[in-house]
């Protein structure tokens, strides 16, 4: 499943969890920090992923979850989230487009 990281969702999701630390938001204080763009929030991308699935598995719910971050990913970039549902717990995977890791972890899920 792939998914654009936009600058607007980036914006309205830190007005909404009140994280509006600048290397998210501005161009020049992300590239004082190393990057191209301002970057995407980890919790972000963390409940984008957990959405993602819900919407593919309405019988499902998370109970428990994990996720670990190997790399940033910058605004304007596109995501590819791969569940493996397989498996319990259910292993997930996001990469770029490009093929780059940026974060493995797991789900934990039960039926409702």
């Amino acid at each position: 499943m792939k998914k654009c990281i936009t600058v607007e969702a980036i914006r309205q999701y830190a007005v909404a969890s009140q994280d509006l630390a600048a290397i998210h938001l501005d161009e020049d204080a992300a590239a004082k920090a190393g990057f191209k763009r301002p970057i995407a929030h980890g919790m972000y991308l963390m409940g984008l992923a957990q959405s993602l699935y819900l919407a593919e598995h309405r019988s499902q719910w998370i109970t428990q979850y994990e996720l670990k971050f190997h790399q940033p990913v910058e605004v304007d970039n596109v995501v590819i989230f791969d569940f493996s549902d397989d498996d319990c717990p259910v292993k997930v995977t996001l990469t770029t487009e490009a093929g780059d890791l940026i974060a493995t972890g797991a789900f934990s899920v039960k039926e409702v």
